[in-house]
């Protein structure tokens, strides 16, 4: 009967210790961060971006003189297949520099100053021959009214400017590869006549 009872008093203290909860302490302070995990694996390689890029190519002369036809020729030798592409499909733009002034082409250049002011009006041609890329400046006038042929001219800086692109086809047309062969033929059949005509210009 005692064992009874003590095993009633030992059951009524534990319910009333698990039933009387005390208050809730306060939160503990931060840890401090753990060491960080390796890098995981490089991702793989993107494609190949498409398109010509957008940067010019410069081609800078420095102080030069016309030959004894009057004009001027620079460009680049032995191209590359890939070189020949660029070159084909590129626009270029040419500036004569004088008076320290670049004067673009085609159109009037200045030289000199006072009684020995002179111009002349020029233009160029460009294309591909024999692996060659060539931009040839020639004279269509001079200010020279007694000159039958082109003068002399000295300048400062010939500045070629090659911009690639991409040609777009047209519905229609021949193959562009001949097309732009083709223009530049009729271009350069066509300088000497231009040239012969001895346009005369002023300058004041």
């Amino acid at each position: 009967m005692f064992k009874r009872l003590l095993l009633f008093a030992w059951i009524g203290s534990m319910t009333l210790l698990i039933g009387c909860e005390g208050k809730q302490g306060e939160v503990g302070p931060k840890g401090d961060p753990g060491v960080a995990g390796p890098a995981g694996p490089a991702g793989p390689a993107g494609e190949d971006g498409t398109g010509s890029g957008g940067g010019a190519i410069i081609l800078s002369s420095g102080a030069v003189k016309t030959d004894t036809s009057g004009g001027f020729v620079t460009g680049f030798n032995d191209l590359t297949p890939a070189e020949d592409s660029l070159f084909q499909s590129s626009a270029i733009l040419v500036y004569i520099k004088s008076q320290d002034v670049y004067w673009p082409l085609p159109g009037l250049v200045l030289f000199g100053s006072g009684a020995t002011a002179a111009g002349s009006e020029f233009t160029f041609v460009h294309g591909i021959q024999n692996k060659t890329f060539f931009v040839e400046l020639f004279q269509r006038g001079w200010s020279e009214e007694k000159l039958t042929s082109a003068p002399d001219r000295s300048f400062q800086d010939v500045r070629v400017v090659i911009i690639p692109g991409i040609i777009a086809g047209k519905n229609g047309c021949g193959n562009s590869q001949e097309l732009r062969e083709d223009d530049c033929c009729i271009r350069v059949n066509r300088r000497q006549d231009k040239v012969d005509q001895g346009i005369q210009i002023q300058v004041t």
